[in-house]
């Protein structure tokens, strides 16, 4: 799991079944400072989030499994993040 930010929205016209109504964020990820990082990626999520809102993504094989039926897809966000203490 890793944190990430939320910076976008996808909209589909055309999509296999499985995406059809599934709802689709653009994310990057953040470092230890909660500053963005890398590059900007697509992850599914169970419920529309805001831009700017600060989210937990699971990647790889557990991404696909956060959905039943799986959905398949390389991230998905989990869950929305409140707050962030980070002890230092």
């Amino acid at each position: 799991m890793k944190l990430a930010k939320v910076v976008g929205t996808v909209v589909l016209s055309q999509c296999i079944e499985s995406y059809r109504g599934q709802i689709l964020h653009i994310i990057q990820d953040i470092d230890e400072t909660l500053e963005l990082t890398g590059e900007a990626q697509v992850s599914a999520t169970w419920a529309a989030m805001n831009e700017g809102d600060t989210v937990i993504v699971e990647v790889a094989r557990e991404a696909c499994n956060a959905f039943d039926p799986p959905l398949p897809t390389d991230t998905s966000i989990i869950g929305k993040v409140e707050k962030v203490n980070l002890a230092g």
